[in-house]
């Protein structure tokens, strides 16, 4: 579980996002750290049970987690820091463009899932080329019973392609699909429950039912013709 503490940190700074209150609250800051490290490291040591892959990868739970300070060199928002945290975990960190499991920690805002939000051109084409192909096997990862009902909003990913002239052969479902700029799952998790003591069986049980499509994307971007 995370502390509530640890939230009310994240909508303090959110209202007061600046440098001078950050300082000040230094001491707060660090302990709302130690929770997320250690809210990671419990999940992370949970997860590695049901993914081989993940634990086979050595994740330091620590360098999983965003860092609270906002890149602004080409942002009109000047405000330094994020309120909020992003928790990946991917076999192949620090590679970004694989597809791993999340869970985004923002009050009133929190969710979990997994897959690739957005990907590079390469293995985009790559996870389209494997979807055009075996498009019975993705189906049967998204459409069934556990799937939809843990992440009723379906794939989702950053944008999708208004036109696509790949595959004309494609049924019309296929290519709607094949749109997509990313491939992704998330669904939102109220904060009492990512308080509660169970938060981490729940977010568990996310990352076990979006495995499959992890694992799919995965092959797609290795496989070597």
């Amino acid at each position: 579980m995370i502390k509530q503490t640890s939230l009310s940190f994240l909508t303090e700074l959110k209202n007061n996002n600046s440098r001078e209150w950050f300082e000040q609250n230094k001491i707060i800051y660090q302990d709302y750290k130690n929770d997320i490290i250690s809210f990671t490291e419990n999940l992370l040591s949970e997860l590695e049970k049901i993914d081989l892959s993940i634990a086979k990868a050595s994740l330091i739970p620590k360098k999983c987690l965003t860092r609270v300070n906002r890149d602004l060199r080409f942002s009109k928002d000047k405000t330094p820091y994020k309120n909020y945290v992003l928790v990946v975990f991917n076999k192949n960190a620090p590679q970004p463009n694989t597809a791993g499991y999340f869970i985004h920690i923002e009050p009133g805002n929190c969710m979990a899932g997994g897959g690739v939000w957005q990907t590079s051109p390469e293995y985009l084409k790559k996870i389209r080329q494997e979807i055009s192909y075996s498009f019975d096997e993705f189906n049967g990862i998204i459409s069934s019973k556990k799937f939809r009902n843990k992440f009723p909003s379906g794939i989702q990913g950053q944008s999708k392609l208004k036109k696509f002239t790949d595959f004309p052969e494609q049924r019309e479902e296929v290519i709607e699909l094949l749109k997509m700029k990313g491939f992704c799952t998330k669904e939102l998790i109220s904060d009492k429950v990512l308080t509660s003591k169970d938060a981490i069986k729940t977010i568990l049980n996310y990352f076990e039912t979006t495995k499959p499509l992890i694992d799919y994307i995965n092959k797609a971007i290795e496989f070597e013709a």
